[in-house]
């Protein structure tokens, strides 16, 4: 019971520290701090574990990929195509509101650490038309980021469950795709629907195409390398990087770029949040968790919903909670309904999870007052579950 007590209180203080504006980073480091306190770790061994965890390849992988995102963002930025994404918009959606959520769902389709800060970008000039807030806009793009996870087969989540619990992944994902949809929906009624009506004159879909492939190609680039190839994400996003900087090498002020991508708030963040994960493990706070929840007796459906929504909101990872908690909980898995709303849970926890680097990277890009995300998500996201278990009670 205590291991439950310190993640509480270590997750208020991270909490605590983000509505008081301290920066994200910091605040995540203090609790990270604060957490391998309370399970008795000395300045010795919290030393020693910041620099494990930021040397390990894990983190250094996760620092490579972002960096080269952000410079591939800084190139886009210099070369036009980020202006080239906007036009391709107006040509593709005659109501240019639903390239708001296209973009980022394009996107969502190539698992990667902190996808949203490649669309972010691509949908901040359209969203400025709009005169959208920056929560606004960080939920959008967050929001639609995320509906494919809980279906798209290439999403680590869906092939690890479907290998624990011995089912194909493409039962697996044709029985969750009707949440993908059910969460589409719900993006769309809250927060595009109330957008107010813009048409253009005329659009044109050819062009609109033909722009869109142009201004996107390293994206495609990186998608092919990373998942038609199966490479590391890390080599997808190096030759996609090159691909856009290298023919435009001359023009471009490289200076720039570097500055743009090696931004020491972001670098701490990632670090940040690296350490609060590898405490959570020296200390085996997460592993703990499951079983201190079903040491309290609750019902089985109540086991089934907090086990992994838990483990998703301290972890913000898909596959963690599916890692951690789906052994623990196959015995009461009778039936696909009960793997459904376990997963469906463990992504709730996920989505709200204040160290998920798509929601603190889209917050800090828009500079979004993160509380206030949080309260334009809670209906939606609490709308999106009833739905979301409405569905599985039929499964």
């Amino acid at each position: 019971m205590n291991e439950l007590l310190y993640l509480l209180l270590s997750f208020g203080i991270i909490i605590g520290f983000i509505r008081l504006k301290v920066n994200i980073g910091i605040s995540i480091f203090l609790g990270s701090l604060l957490l391998g306190a309370l399970f008795g770790l000395g300045p010795k061994d919290l030393l020693l574990s910041f620099y494990v965890s930021s040397t390990e390849w894990p983190t250094v992988r996760l620092i490579l990929i972002i960096v080269l995102i952000m410079a591939l963002t800084g190139v886009f930025s210099q070369i036009g195509y980020l202006k080239m994404m906007e036009k391709a918009a107006e040509e593709l959606f005659p109501n240019e509101k639903y390239s708001l959520a296209a973009l980022p769902a394009l996107i969502g389709l190539m698992p990667m650490p902190a996808g949203a800060l490649v669309s972010a970008p691509m949908i901040e000039t359209v969203a400025d038309k709009f005169n959208l807030p920056p929560e606004k806009k960080t939920i959008i793009n967050y929001w639609f980021r995320h509906i494919w996870e809980h279906s798209w087969p290439m999403y680590q989540a869906i092939i690890i469950a479907s290998a624990i619990l011995s089912i194909s992944v493409k039962e697996f994902s044709s029985k969750m795709f009707p949440l993908t949809v059910l969460m589409a929906l719900v993006g769309y009624l809250f927060f595009l629907r109330p957008i107010k009506f813009q048409e253009n004159e005329k659009g044109d879909t050819k062009e609109g195409l033909k722009l869109f492939l142009k201004s996107t190609y390293p994206i495609i680039v990186i998608i092919f390398i990373s998942i038609v190839l199966g490479c590391d994400m890390v080599y997808g996003a190096f030759i996609g990087f090159l691909s856009a900087l290298i023919p435009h090498f001359k023009r471009i002020d490289k200076k720039e770029v570097l500055k743009y991508a090696l931004q020491p708030k972001i670098v701490f963040l990632l670090l940040s949040v690296m350490y609060f994960k590898k405490l959570l493990e020296v200390t085996g706070a997460v592993e703990a968790l499951p079983e201190v929840i079903l040491e309290l007796n609750l019902p089985i459906i109540a086991v089934i919903i907090l086990t992994p929504f838990s483990v998703g909101l301290m972890t913000g990872i898909s596959f963690a909670y599916v890692g951690m908690t789906f052994p623990l909980l196959a015995p009461f898995f009778t039936g696909f309904d009960k793997i459904a709303l376990a997963y469906l849970s463990g992504y709730m926890g996920m989505l709200f999870s204040p160290v998920h680097l798509c929601l603190v990277f889209s917050a800090e890009y828009y500079k979004a007052d993160l509380g206030k995300v949080y309260k334009t998500m809670l209906i939606p996201g609490f709308v999106l579950f009833i739905l979301g278990v409405l569905y599985i009670s039929f499964l």
